[in-house]
């Protein structure tokens, strides 16, 4: 797992500092909601008001782009690594499977915000996330929404998806005809092709993050 933690961090707008007796230790989980999606390696970023990893109704990155279409979380890492605002950066290899969950703790100031993407794998370039929340005084479940990265067309065709029940040596390539160019909500799984939206599609959050603060 990498992960970048600071313990005296200047605010983006350098006017004043953060100590290291305002931070605290917390532990955030996320669940799998779906019954058949896996998550790719989330990317959890702590940071404050300042910071948006991403903003509806804009394109995405490249590294988010890469990440939703992909699972592949380096290059957004590498896009947030060092930005004005970041306080920290959890990273894992691991995937997170339909009914599992997977723990990650940090270290950050009380009035961070807390923000996370993964890949739902089974999909073009869909991907589950929470934005610019607040850490808890003690615990916070959020339910994380679906957004389509935009930079892939939802044509549902494993030529395109790298996950199951698309082989893994698929290619995974990338459909950039007919994608909608700027990051929306996901519209969910249609069928159609090659996957099955009663197995596939989803009506609610695809993944619960709770966040608990750690007894210092």
């Amino acid at each position: 797992m990498k992960k970048i933690t600071g313990i005296f961090v200047l605010l983006t707008m350098g006017t004043c500092s953060v100590m290291a007796s305002d931070w605290n230790n917390y532990r955030v989980t996320i669940t799998n909601a779906t019954s058949h999606h896996v998550i790719t390696p989330p990317l959890i970023v702590i940071h404050n008001r300042h910071f948006k990893l991403f903003e509806v109704a804009t394109a995405a990155s490249e590294g988010l782009a890469t990440q939703a279409e992909t699972g592949n979380n380096s290059v957004l890492y590498n896009e947030v690594d060092g930005a004005r605002g970041v306080y920290d950066i959890v990273s894992d290899s691991g995937v997170i499977v339909y009914g599992n969950k997977a723990s990650y703790e940090f270290r950050a100031p009380k009035n961070a915000k807390i923000s996370m993407t993964g890949m739902l794998a089974t999909s073009n370039d869909a991907f589950t996330a929470i934005s610019g929340k607040s850490l808890p005084k003690k615990s916070v479940s959020y339910m994380a929404s679906t957004y389509d990265a935009g930079s892939e067309a939802n044509n549902e065709n494993c030529a395109f998806i790298p996950g199951p029940p698309c082989s893994t040596t698929s290619g995974n390539e990338r459909a950039t005809v007919g994608a909608e160019g700027f990051i929306t909500i996901h519209g969910g799984i249609k069928g159609g092709s090659d996957l099955n939206p009663a197995h596939l599609d989803w009506r609610d959050a695809t993944a619960i993050v709770t966040i608990d603060r750690i007894d210092n």
